[in-house]
């Protein structure tokens, strides 16, 4: 536990796993059933992830759609 400079605490864990789980809950159970879809090793996953978590989930379903298109046009 910490305490703050107006004497308030808390607790360091607590506050870094509630910013964690904003970061990997913008994900819509949608678009990471999308991203499994896709086949990708672990590492692409995590790089992908990463990126579609900055973005709304307008743009996200976009940037998997042309991820699709992408990847069908590879085979």
């Amino acid at each position: 536990m910490t305490i703050n400079e107006d004497g308030t605490t808390f607790d360091k864990l607590d506050l870094v796993k509630r910013y964690f789980s904003r970061i990997f809950n913008t994900l819509s159970k949608e678009v990471r059933e999308d991203l499994l879809e896709l086949e990708l090793d672990k590492e692409e996953l995590k790089e992908i992830k990463k990126e579609l978590a900055f973005l709304s989930e307008e743009k996200q379903i976009e940037y998997l759609k042309e991820l699709k298109t992408e990847k069908q046009r590879e085979t």
